[in-house]
């Protein structure tokens, strides 16, 4: 079997379309990884990263928040510097869609009954008022008297919210206590903490399975889906050419040789499929190697992580190529199918869209691609999630096993023709 291997590969590194393929279609990923490019047209999040105004406050919070986020409608009497940064930092977390407006000059009284009114026509997940002696109340550490929060729903992130905002009444409360009672001072420095930190990881949940990303994570999420389908091209021919030789002994004679000796077709194809095992490493070396001339690429994980995953799903591509060049036992069919593959289950694993935008029906479908479960898994891998790796090895060996199943019933085909 391991001189099957070898000759298999020498003939391989001998022919040009599959060193075409080894290596541009790396450094094509490698090209799009390096792209900085903002992609806020597949996501809410340009919307729910800043404070919507109100024309005033009988204006419909509900028709400007996010469609996952919750939407706060805050009644704003203090227009401060400080209630602005507040207001903007809640904005800044994901899962609030904030819509601000402006009630100077209207009494407590008067905003309790605009909420009352709004609690059943607006339908705002939550509706808060900033009292004029907002500003006052925080740095007095009793920022409770200084809003009122009236809870109009049943919303489980109702708690999240208090606690952001306990949290960020904190970090207030710590920076007066060197900056001095000086908003300008407080807020200045607070901006530049914020910027030595860095940018929050998870951001949840519409629901218990949902996850929410940064619109920095998201950038990156679809990143690594625009690379999958370059690379995934790459791998499926790549493992198309090691087909060719399939098909080319096939129809040389040399497979019936072959299997006149003691080697039968369930080692004959194992060594083809070592053969994409080593293509798979070889074009994830190659990419890695493309990777290390972009300073300061950020995928959202670590470079080994991103490297990994894309070696498991070139293996499953390289294998599957190889399955389908087998059973067609024709080059140009081969071809033909390989490329459908790829366009169709790019297309259907949510490469180039995000799938949370389409029917239940073409989600459900995505969890026959390798691709999509890849992408969830790079998701996952990206909020620090490390269950990712238990779940992209599971996902390989499945279909590995009837990847390889499939493909030696047609070797055994042919050997009977």
């Amino acid at each position: 079997m391991i001189s099957l291997v070898k000759m298999s590969l020498k003939l391989l590194l001998r022919n040009k379309g599959f060193l075409f393929f080894l290596i541009v279609m790396p450094i094509m990923s490698t090209v799009v990884l390096g792209i900085k490019m903002d992609y806020t047209a597949y996501s809410d999040e340009s919307e729910k990263r800043m404070v919507l105004e109100l024309s005033d406050y009988t204006e419909k919070a509900i028709y400007l928040g996010g469609a996952t986020a919750c939407t706060i409608k805050v009644y704003d009497a203090s227009h401060s510097e400080l209630s602005e940064y507040v207001l903007n930092q809640v904005a800044g977390v994901g899962m609030f869609s904030v819509c601000r407006a402006d009630v100077s000059g209207l009494t407590e009284e008067q905003v309790d009954e605009i909420a009352a009114k709004d609690a059943f026509d607006d339908r705002a997940g939550m509706l808060l008022y900033l009292k004029e002696d907002f500003d006052e109340a925080v740095l007095n550490g009793v920022w409770e008297k200084g809003i009122t929060l009236y809870a109009v729903s049943a919303d489980e992130r109702q708690e999240l919210f208090v606690t952001e905002l306990t949290d960020l009444f904190a970090v207030i409360k710590q920076v007066q206590s060197f900056a001095g009672d000086d908003t300008e001072a407080i807020i200045e420095n607070l901006t530049q903490m914020q910027k030595m930190m860095p940018e929050k990881k998870v951001v949840n949940f519409a629901g218990k399975e949902s996850v929410e990303l940064t619109q920095v994570q998201i950038n990156q999420h679809t990143q690594i889906g625009y690379s999958f389908a370059f690379i995934t091209l790459g791998f499926l021919f790549c493992g198309v050419c090691v087909a060719h030789s399939v098909i080319e002994e096939q129809n040389n004679k040399v497979f019936t040789r072959v299997m006149l000796t003691k080697t039968s077709a369930k080692e004959y194809f194992i060594s083809k499929f070592v053969v994409a095992l080593f293509i798979s490493l070889m074009q994830t070396v190659v990419l890695g190697i493309c990777l290390c001339f972009i300073p300061g690429l950020d995928v959202g994980m670590s470079m080994i992580s991103f490297l990994f995953i894309i070696f498991l799903l070139g293996l499953i591509f390289s294998t599957l190529s190889l399955m389908l060049g087998v059973i067609l036992g024709d080059v140009m069919s081969s071809n033909y199918a390989v490329f459908s593959v790829w366009s169709i289950s790019a297309l259907l694993a949510g490469l180039y869209f995000p799938l949370e935008k389409t029917t239940k029906a073409l989600q459900t479908l995505s969890y026959l691609m390798p691709q999509r479960w890849f992408m969830d898994a790079s998701k996952s891998l990206i909020i620090g999630d490390k269950s990712a790796y238990s779940m992209v090895l599971c996902v390989t060996v499945a279909y590995l096993i009837i990847i390889i199943s499939v493909g030696g019933v047609g070797l055994k085909a042919k050997r009977y023709e």
